[in-house]
C-alpha cells in the first residue's frame, strides 16, 4: 500500500509539475522574452517540484521496512509526507498563479531591481575607502569645498557602468507590459506597469545618492546627463505617442500621470549644493509640457484637461521644491494650451481649467517661502491676460457670458475658491495677527510684489472689455474695486512692515485709477455705466475714508468728479453727472471739515470753466435733479444705491445746502 501510495504521489508530481509549467509557459505572448526566461526558470517552483519528487520516492522506498517494527515509522512518515506533498502541491499551484499574475510579475521585477541596487550599493561603500585613499593620493589640501558630493560612489560607477544595466532591462519590461496590456484595454495592468517605473526611478536615484551632477547654464558639463532618466522618458514618450496614434485616452493620461510622478521624483535628487538647478525635474517636465503638441490636433479635451492639472501640479512641487523661475516653461504652455483651445466650443472646458492652474499658481506664489517672486507673478499673469485675448474673439449673450465662465477662477467675486475669495480670506488671517511675524512680513512683501503691475496688465483687460463691448467689464470694474480696497486693508495690518504700507498704497491708487482709461466717447461711457462704476468708485472712495486713509480718499474722488463730467456730457439716461456730485457731496460732509465742501465747489467750478465742460442743457437737468434731490433728503426709501442710502444717513441741513450751492454752480439760471 505504502508504495502504490507513493508511486502515485511520483506521478501525480510529474503530472502537477507539467501542468504548472504549460500554464506558465502559454502566457508567453503576455510578457517579454527575457522575463518568460528567468519566470519559467523559477527556483521556488522548481524547488518545490524537486522536493515534492523527493518526497515521493521517499514515501515509496518506506514501504521497503525489513520488519515489523517500522510499520509504524513507515506510516508515520506516509501520513506525513502525504500531507507535505499536498501542500507542495497547493504551494507550487499558488506560485504559478503568481508567477503568470502580471502585477505579480512587475512587482517580481520591481523587486529584483531594488535588490540589485543595493547589491551594487554596498559594492560601492566597500570600494570607497579605497577609492577615497587614491583620491587623497592627488588631491590639493588648500582647496575646501562644502559639497557634499559622493566622489567615491561617483568614481566606482564610473569604473563600473554597467551597473543599472539590470534597471534599464527593468524599464524596458514594465513599459512592453504597459503597451500590451493597455492594447487589449486591461488598463489596471498598463497603470501598474507604469507605477512600476515610478518605482524603478525612486530606487535608481537612492542608489546613486549623492553623485547626480546639475546642469550648469554657463559650461556644457556632459556629466550632467544620465542615460537612465534619459532611456526612462523617452520610453514613455514613445508610450504617449503610441497611445495618441491609438487615440486611447485611457493610455495617454496614465502616461501623462507618470511623467508628472517622475517630476515630482526628480525634485528629490540631491545634486549636493544648495540652489543647484533641478536639472533633471526641469528634464521630465519638458516632456510632460512637450506632450501637449501631439495631443491638441486629436479631438481630446479631457486629456488636455489633465494634462492642465498635471502641469500646475507639477510647477506648484517647483515653488515648493525648487526655484519658483523654474515655473515659466510651464506657465507659458499652459497659457498658449489654454488660449488655443479657448475659441473652439468642445475645447472651451480646457481654457477654464488652464486659468484655474494659473490661479492656483498665483496663490502658491504670494503664499511661498521664497523671496523676489515678483517676476514670476508677472510671468502667470500675463498668461492669464493671454488666454482672455482670445476669449474676447468669442461672441458673448446674456446667457453665454464666455469670459466671465471662464475667467471666473480668477475675476469672479462669488466663486468661493476664486482667487479674489482666496485673497479676502488671507488678508483677514493677516488682520488677526497682532505681531509683527517674519512670516506675515514675508506674504504681505509678496502681495505687494504681485501688485506692483497690476494697473498694466487690468488696463490692458479694461480696455479690451469695453472696446468688445464684453459683459466681462463688470467682472473686472469690480475685481479693480475689491482689490483696490483689500490691498489697502492689507496695508493697514500690523503686520504690515512701514515700506511696504507705503507701496500698498501707491499700487492701490494705481489700480483704482486705471478706471481713468475709458475712452471718451458715447458707446464706451454706456458701456461702462451699465456696470455701475460710479457706485463702485464712490464705494472705494467712502472705504477708504473709513478707514482713515484720508489722501487716498481724496484722490478717489476726484477720480470720480472727473468720471462724473467725462459721463455726464454725453446724457447716457444714468444721471452720472448728478449722481457722482451725490456721491462726492456726501464724502465732504462725512469728512466733517467745511473746507471740502469748498474744495469740491472749487474743483466743480473749474470743471464747468474748462474746454471739457458739460453742455448747458445737461448741467441744467443735473442741476434740477440736484435741487430736487436736496428738497427730498427726508423721504427716506429703500433704494439700490449706497449713494443713496448713506446720503439718506447723514446730517440733511449740511447736506442740502451744499446740494443747492452745487447746483447753482452748474446752472445759475435755473437758480435765479
Amino acid at each position: 500500500m505504502i508504495l502504490t501510495i507513493g508511486g502515485a504521489l511520483i506521478g501525480a508530481t510529474a503530472i502537477a509539475f507539467t501542468l504548472v509549467m504549460f500554464a506558465i509557459q502559454v502566457n508567453i505572448e503576455r510578457m517579454p522574452h527575457g522575463l518568460f526566461r528567468k519566470l519559467s526558470s523559477d527556483r521556488y517552483l522548481l524547488g518545490a517540484f524537486g522536493i515534492t519528487f523527493l518526497l515521493a520516492i521517499t514515501i515509496a522506498t518506506l514501504s521497503m521496512i525489513p520488519d515489523k517494527s517500522w510499520v509504524a515509522v513507515a506510516v508515520y512518515g506516509t501520513v506525513w509526507g502525504t500531507f507535505l506533498v499536498l501542500g507542495l502541491f497547493l504551494y507550487a499551484y499558488r506560485r504559478a498563479l503568481s508567477l503568470i499574475n502580471p502585477i505579480q510579475q512587475l512587482n517580481f521585477i520591481v523587486e529584483a531591481t531594488q535588490k540589485d541596487f543595493r547589491r551594487w550599493v554596498r559594492n560601492a561603500q566597500h570600494a570607497a575607502p579605497i577609492l577615497e585613499e587614491i583620491s587623497n593620493e592627488h588631491a590639493d589640501p588648500t582647496l575646501e569645498t562644502q559639497s557634499t558630493y559622493d566622489l567615491e560612489r561617483f568614481k566606482y560607477f564610473q569604473i563600473n557602468p554597467h551597473w543599472s544595466n539590470q534597471a534599464q532591462n527593468a524599464i524596458l519590461h514594465a513599459i512592453t507590459f504597459a503597451r500590451r496590456y493597455a492594447e487589449d484595454g486591461d488598463y489596471e495592468v498598463s497603470g501598474a506597469a507604469l507605477t512600476a517605473i515610478v518605482g524603478i526611478n525612486a530606487g535608481y536615484i537612492e542608489a546613486k545618492g549623492k553623485t547626480f551632477v546639475a546642469q550648469n547654464p554657463l559650461i556644457n558639463n556632459s556629466l550632467s546627463t544620465d542615460g537612465f532618466i534619459n532611456v526612462t522618458l523617452e520610453h514613455l514618450r514613445q508610450n504617449l505617442h503610441i497611445g495618441v496614434e491609438r487615440g486611447d485616452e485611457n493610455q495617454i493620461e496614465q502616461t501623462l500621470q507618470t511623467i508628472a510622478q517622475l517630476a515630482k521624483l526628480y525634485l528629490r535628487i540631491d545634486y549636493s549644493q544648495e540652489f543647484e538647478t533641478k536639472t533633471h525635474a526641469n528634464l521630465a517636465a519638458s516632456y510632460l509640457s512637450g506632450s501637449a503638441k501631439s495631443i491638441l490636433p486629436k479631438v481630446m479635451p479631457d486629456v488636455l484637461m489633465e494634462w492642465m492639472r498635471l502641469m500646475g501640479q507639477t510647477a506648484q512641487l517647483f515653488i515648493l521644491q525648487a526655484d519658483h523661475n523654474d515655473i515659466r516653461t510651464l506657465t507659458e504652455r499652459i497659457g498658449m494650451i489654454a488660449g488655443a483651445c479657448a475659441t473652439k466650443d468642445d475645447y472651451r472646458p480646457v481654457t477654464q481649467v488652464g486659468v484655474e492652474q494659473l490661479t492656483n499658481l498665483t496663490k502658491n506664489l504670494i503664499y511661498s517661502e521664497h523671496h523676489d517672486v515678483r517676476y514670476a507673478l508677472e510671468d502667470v499673469k500675463r498668461n492669464i491676460n493671454f488666454i482672455a485675448e482670445f476669449l474676447f474673439a468669442v461672441p458673448e449673450t446674456l446667457l453665454n457670458k464666455v469670459l466671465s465662465t471662464n475667467m471666473g477662477p480668477y475675476y469672479s467675486g462669488t466663486t468661493p475658491d476664486s482667487f479674489l475669495q482666496w485673497l479676502t480670506d488671507l488678508a483677514h488671517a493677516l488682520s488677526e495677527n497682532s505681531t509683527s511675524d517674519e512670516r506675515c512680513q514675508n506674504i504681505i512683501r509678496k502681495i505687494e510684489e504681485w501688485a506692483q503691475s497690476l494697473s498694466k496688465t487690468e488696463k490692458e483687460l479694461f480696455l479690451l472689455s469695453i472696446k468688445n463691448k464684453s459683459f466681462f467689464t463688470f467682472d473686472i470694474i469690480h475685481w479693480i474695486s475689491s482689490i483696490t480696497k483689500l490691498l489697502l486693508f492689507i496695508s493697514n495690518t500690523k503686520s504690515c512692515p512701514e515700506h511696504t504700507r507705503e507701496e500698498l498704497k501707491k499700487h492701490a491708487l494705481w489700480l483704482v485709477s486705471v478706471l481713468t482709461w475709458i475712452p471718451d466717447n458715447n458707446e464706451s461711457v454706456r458701456h461702462v455705466e451699465n456696470f455701475s462704476v460710479t457706485e463702485i468708485l464712490f464705494d472705494v472712495a467712502l472705504d477708504s475714508n473709513q478707514r482713515e486713509f484720508e489722501e487716498f480718499s481724496l484722490q478717489v474722488g476726484k477720480i470720480l468728479l472727473s468720471w462724473g463730467f467725462k459721463g455726464g456730457k454725453y446724457g447716457s439716461g444714468w444721471g452720472t453727472l448728478d449722481k457722482s456730485i451725490y456721491g462726492l457731496a456726501a464724502l465732504a460732509i462725512i469728512r466733517k471739515e467745511k473746507v471740502f465742501g469748498e474744495q469740491l465747489k472749487k474743483e466743480i467750478s473749474n470743471r464747468q470753466n474748462s474746454k471739457d465742460a458739460v453742455g448747458q442743457e445737461i448741467c441744467d437737468i443735473a442741476a434740477r435733479n440736484i435741487r430736487d434731490k436736496a428738497a427730498t433728503l427726508y423721504q427716506q426709501g429703500y433704494s439700490h444705491s449706497r449713494i443713496d442710502n448713506v446720503m439718506h444717513s447723514i446730517d440733511h441741513e449740511q447736506l442740502a445746502p451744499l446740494l443747492n450751492e452745487i447746483a447753482d454752480i452748474l446752472s445759475p439760471p435755473v437758480a435765479e
